[in-house]
């Protein structure tokens, strides 16, 4: 009789598993394209909010300039094309040859920068949305047909899509007199090139943005982003096989924390987003640059701690004296405005300069997160160090890469080049690798022996 009882306890207690309908490969697909269209929707918005605290409207139409940044997001890159207007400026052989035609002084110009902000919006969409049924299916694993189904579907719609805005990218763009007065020589003097592209007034570029790389970035943004989720993921239900999942064990959990805590300091400025859309003004131009560019700072401050060699440099190209350029005087007229090259280690910041701050930030947060990770796999003091080192190398090394930019825009004039400004913000990426490498072990061993200080968990 007590057996019986001990039974119907047992049987009462199981919990009760309803049978799980199985996904056929179109739902597997169309879910896959639904979590991409709405990381890519979110990272439409994302664009047009920061465009917007930005002002971009009185530059051109926020609609094309949307669509441009939310390529660029993956990897797409721009170009310009355009020529000065001399309506207001007073005359110069602009005017002359009819105020920038096909006869007069053309512009023209390219731009590769990735705003991480809107990149991480989107991944972080793209990953919860696609793994939403994965993390609620307890009951089984999904298999690696069902998997490779959904990848495939988020990839083609994310590739169409982002190619749909690329092509809808192209619009004009109205830069003002202040903005054209780095390639007219010096700021408010004269001088023939100046005098060539008019005095004052408005220059109009028609910009467009590269299918073919918005393409491939679009393709590689979203392997990337579903390959990482499936090894930082601890809820999501994922068939990775033996090897795999033995490295998701010891690896993901290294991988899982800096990630987590960078996007966490990547969201803390964004606070200030709400400030400056109530207050505008140059709140506001902040808060759109912030809403950009904060990952991208970031990773320029975390390599920059650990001794990487970041510059932003300005080179102005000046023509051989030969030609036209010569004949009008293009070499003379911006060589008093020299190149400028700036260090950011030797930045003062607070009467220090801007790396010891910076040194002092990465040491705390390689170090907490380290102690984390050796927290919750304990692995002992050389296979934590050994593994926070591999994956600190690879997070900075990909920070650094993504956040260099560069731009470039030039003056010609009959096929002759009168001059052009050369604009690049980079810090090399095998630097902070090594770095990385040395900082990550470092950090790794020192936070295993605070773990082992504290004690088991």
């Amino acid at each position: 009789m007590a057996a019986t009882t001990t039974t119907r306890a047992r049987t009462q207690a199981r919990p009760r598993t309803a049978p799980v309908r199985l996904l056929g490969p179109w739902e597997n697909a169309l879910e896959g394209a639904v979590a991409a269209l709405c990381a890519v929707a979110a990272m439409a918005a994302v664009s047009a909010l920061a465009l917007t605290l930005l002002d971009a409207g009185s530059v051109g139409s926020p609609w094309s300039l949307t669509a441009a940044l939310t390529a660029m997001a993956v990897g797409g890159t721009v170009s310009a094309a355009g020529a000065p207007s001399s309506e207001g400026s007073g005359g110069g052989l602009a005017e002359l040859f009819g105020g920038g035609g096909e006869m007069g002084p053309q512009m023209s110009g390219s731009a590769q920068a990735v705003p991480l902000g809107v990149t991480l919006v989107g991944a972080v969409v793209l990953w919860l949305t696609f793994s939403r049924r994965l993390r609620q299916t307890r009951q089984r694993r999904f298999t690696a047909g069902e998997l490779a189904v959904r990848t495939a579907g988020a990839a083609t719609t994310a590739l169409f899509t982002l190619m749909i805005l690329a092509a809808l990218a192209q619009g004009t763009a109205t830069l003002p007199e202040s903005a054209m007065n780095q390639m007219r020589g010096s700021g408010g003097g004269s001088g023939p090139l100046r005098d060539l592209m008019g005095g004052g007034g408005t220059t109009q570029l028609t910009y467009q943005v590269s299918a073919a790389t918005t393409a491939f970035g679009a393709v590689v943004w979203v392997a990337l982003v579903i390959g990482a989720g499936c090894l930082l993921s601890r809820k999501a239900r994922i068939p990775l096989g033996g090897t795999l999942d033995g490295l998701r064990g010891t690896w993901g959990r290294s991988l899982s924390t800096v990630t987590r805590t960078l996007l966490i300091l990547s969201a803390i400025p964004l606070t200030f987003v709400f400030v400056g859309a109530v207050v505008g003004g140059r709140a506001s131009t902040t808060a759109g640059a912030t809403l950009l560019l904060s990952p991208n700072a970031l990773a320029v401050l975390l390599t920059l701690g650990l001794g990487s060699s970041w510059t932003a440099a300005v080179h102005r190209e000046r023509s051989e004296g030969g030609g036209l350029a010569g004949l009008l005087g293009g070499g003379q007229a911006q060589s008093d405005r020299p190149d400028r090259t700036e260090h950011l280690a030797s930045l003062p910041v607070g009467g220090c300069p801007l790396w010891l701050a910076a040194l002092t930030v990465t040491v705390l947060i390689l170090l907490a997160c380290a102690y984390r990770t050796a927290r919750t796999t304990n692995p002992g003091h050389l296979g934590t160090a050994g593994r926070f080192a591999v994956v600190t190398a690879v997070v900075l090394g990909a920070g650094a890469w993504l956040s260099g930019a560069s731009g470039e825009f030039a003056v010609t004039m009959f096929g002759s080049p009168m001059g052009g400004v050369q604009a690049e913000l980079s810090g090399g990426v095998l630097g902070p690798v090594l770095l990385g490498l040395l900082a990550g072990a470092a950090a790794g061993w020192a936070g295993s022996a605070l773990a082992a200080l504290r004690g088991p968990r």
